[in-house]
């Protein structure tokens, strides 16, 4: 049936659309700082020319822009088939692409600064077929931007109709009713807050390097402070350190290390609370298999978490959340926005909250102190790998300096470490899900469902082979080169038996399907 609007019973009519109108606005400011930086430049050809010149090529320019802006929105169109999302862009090249409903993973609405202050959003349709967005509208309204979602997950939903129960010739399909969300996991403004004190950052430190460097100039034309003049204040004037100024560089390290720390700390706070403010994640019921997180104070965005695409769950705690009893919880995906496929489900949450989100991932861990430990030669390993190089650096430096043996006590801290990383890498194989966990100062927890694991290998290196050791590596989809639930150093017999049990598992597993 077709309403008056032209629209069918889930809001399809073909007919192409195109965004707002005021993304060609959005387009201009966001151009504007790429226009600043060239300001000097364009500042230095035309500082020769008349007034009214320089104004009449920057009206030109302007116009000439926004004319390419018009081009390009009025060329970008998008409309909802019977089966599919076809979107069409591009001015001299025209790209058409199809994206089938049944291929639909995610449906995501995010709001940045200036969309909010339109009151428009960006929508991206996900398929993880290439590991990114196949499909972005931005910007449309909010509005349509809820529409859009509605009636895609409403098609999505009808389009995975199995065939033996597909409708005859003109029978009507009702479309799956969305059911109610329900939060699973929330975030007030001061769990933030604290989440961030976890969080130190560097970034706004380099940033100031970056400016005080930049005012240099100022600083020593207006206040006629330079690097110079606080070293001859540090060393009283002749370049040397003298006892009595021993305080004032101790003195002066202090304070910068306080001020290092502080503004990390500060800088770690605004991140977090700018990225998980509000952070909400609810699951769309029972049935329907998925989770939506929405979460950001300036930029708001929403992602959808298919729960057939989550890989594996990462539980990660470091020496201070420990301590105080708080863990993080994020789910790997086939793709995701970071470079590892990773979504963060709980940045910061309780063990039990933990356990709860776990469940609704279909998920569940075991207790570490019923998961077998890796083999004790794996002590050797790391101590070999660990150890040995800084030892022989240090004997070398001994050689030429014979002060340089006072930095074997710098080896305590690392020959702990290697110690306990046997005590805490440890795994279990638990029905159908694999979990191992690794680490000694930042600890992590791995979930694997059996089902999930793309390859396994058995790997041997030369030293391992030397002390009868082998190490099983787990590879997921969407998984990181460099950090994963690879189990090292287990005996060789006992690799080959965990090798043979995965293995088997993934046969029944595969049967069962």
């Amino acid at each position: 049936m077709v309403n008056e609007a032209g629209l069918n019973e889930v809001g399809i009519d073909g007919t192409p659309k195109r965004l707002h109108p005021a993304t060609m606005l959005i387009a201009i400011i966001r151009g504007a700082p790429s226009t600043l930086l060239g300001l000097p430049a364009i500042l230095a050809v035309t500082s020769s020319m008349k007034l009214v010149v320089v104004l009449a090529i920057a009206a030109a320019a302007f116009l000439g822009a926004a004319a390419l802006r018009w081009i390009a929105w009025r060329r970008f169109t998008y409309a909802l088939t019977d089966d599919a999302v076809v979107i069409e862009s591009g001015v001299l090249s025209r790209n058409r692409r199809t994206i089938p409903y049944e291929r639909m993973a995610d449906v995501g609405i995010e709001q940045r600064p200036l969309q909010r202050l339109f009151g428009l959003a960006t929508l991206t349709l996900e398929t993880g077929g290439a590991g990114q967005d196949e499909g972005k509208l931005d910007s449309v309204s909010i509005t349509e931007a809820e529409r859009l979602r509605a009636v895609l997950r409403r098609q999505r939903a009808s389009a995975s109709v199995p065939e033996n129960t597909s409708p005859q010739v003109g029978q009507q399909i009702d479309p799956a009713p969305v059911p109610d969300a329900s939060v699973l996991f929330a975030m007030t403004t001061g769990r933030v807050l604290l989440s961030g004190l976890f969080n130190f950052s560097l970034v706004w430190i380099a940033v100031g390097l970056g400016a005080l460097q930049f005012l240099r100039p100022l600083l020593r034309s207006t206040l006629g402070i330079d690097e110079d003049m606080v070293w001859r204040v540090i060393t009283t004037g002749d370049g040397m350190i003298h006892p009595d100024s021993i305080g004032a560089w101790a003195m002066t390290i202090t304070m910068g290390a306080a001020i290092v720390l502080v503004l990390g700390v500060v800088a770690g706070v605004v991140r977090t609370a700018m990225r998980d403010y509000g952070f909400v994640l609810s699951g769309d019921g029972a049935d329907a298999g998925r989770m939506r997180r929405v979460r950001g104070l300036l930029t708001r965005s929403e992602a959808v978490i298919a729960l057939p695409r989550v890989q594996l769950a990462a539980i990660d705690t470091g020496p201070v959340r420990r301590r105080l009893g708080w863990q993080r919880l994020r789910g790997q995906l086939l793709s995701g926005d970071g470079t590892d496929g990773r979504q963060d489900l709980a940045p910061l949450a309780r063990p039990v909250e933990i356990d709860w989100l776990l469940e609704a991932l279909r998920l569940r861990r075991v207790d570490p102190a019923d998961m077998a430990p890796v083999s004790r030669r794996h002590v050797w390993r790391a101590l070999l790998r660990g150890i040995a190089l800084p030892a022989l650096v240090i004997a070398a430096a001994a050689l030429w300096r014979v002060e340089a043996l006072f930095a074997l006590p710098l080896l305590l801290p690392l020959l702990a470490l290697t110690l306990l990383r046997r005590k805490y890498h440890r795994y279990a194989l638990d029905g159908d899900l694999l979990q191992v966990q690794r680490g000694v100062v930042g600890r992590t927890t791995w979930v694997v469902p059996i089902a999930r694991i793309q390859s396994i290998t058995l790997s041997r290196g030369w030293l391992q082979r030397q002390l009868g050791l082998a190490s099983v590596l787990i590879d997921t989809a969407g998984a990181s080169l460099f950090d994963g639930p690879d189990i090292h150093d287990l005996n060789e017999p006992d690799a080959a038996k965990l090798v043979a049990d995965l293995v088997r598992c993934m046969e029944v597993r595969r049967a069962v399907r």
